[in-house]
């Protein structure tokens, strides 16, 4: 995790009140459509940074800026989920930004969670009260790489064992016993209804039906 800060010559990209805006419909909404900004990679990175305090990163994942990520997931459509949805650090806001737009046909799906628990029969509100386990396979350079974003360790190859032990006992729901080849099988328990929101109401919010 990487701490995102903003030097006092760069250009403000939009003044206090805008983000202000952006945030209480981030709030209200869980989510904000921004059109027609004229923003490119390194202007819609320098935006994230003035509006969030930290960053979290998919280990998975080309890194374009400091600030982003690339995200090529081929043509099909995904699933229901939340972005990092199967890890222990999975962010409270996610901004995508289009380079290339498709011409026509491109779709995002947006899912107010919360009307979506409010419509669910009490069975399965009682059924997913309970966390769901999500259970893998990670290999050495992957778990290595998370973790050293994580700590603050700059050399990923250099992260350890005892590294990985400390990172699992900070954060409660996991689970590691080694594996082949340096990696690990790895455990965790996810809440199926969230509550982590910026509004810190009763979300269906997870990775059942995504990837």
């Amino acid at each position: 995790m990487k701490q995102a800060v903003m030097n006092a010559d760069e250009k403000e990209l939009l003044p206090k009140s805008a983000r202000k805006e952006i945030k209480a419909a981030l709030t209200e909404n869980g989510w904000v459509l921004l059109r027609n900004e004229n923003y490119d990679v390194a202007s819609f990175s320098q935006l994230m940074a003035s509006l969030c305090q930290k960053l979290t990163y998919d280990p998975a994942r080309e890194n374009i800026t400091q600030q982003s990520q690339k995200v090529d997931a081929g043509t099909h459509a995904v699933g229901l989920h939340i972005e990092n949805g199967t890890t222990p650090l999975p962010p409270d806001i996610i901004a995508f930004f289009s380079a290339l737009s498709a011409s026509q046909g491109s779709q995002t799906t947006v899912c107010d969670g919360h009307l979506v628990w409010l419509n669910l029969p009490d069975s399965l509100k009682e059924k997913f009260s309970a966390p769901m386990t999500i259970s893998r396979y990670l290999p050495k350079n992957i778990w290595q790489k998370y973790v050293a974003a994580a700590l603050n360790i700059k050399m990923p190859e250099e992260t350890t064992w005892n590294d990985l032990q400390r990172f699992a006992g900070m954060i409660p729901g996991q689970s590691i016993s080694p594996a082949e080849n340096g990696g690990i099988e790895y455990g965790l328990q996810v809440n199926m209804i969230r509550h982590d929101n910026l509004k810190g109401i009763p979300a269906f919010a997870n990775t059942l039906l995504g990837p």
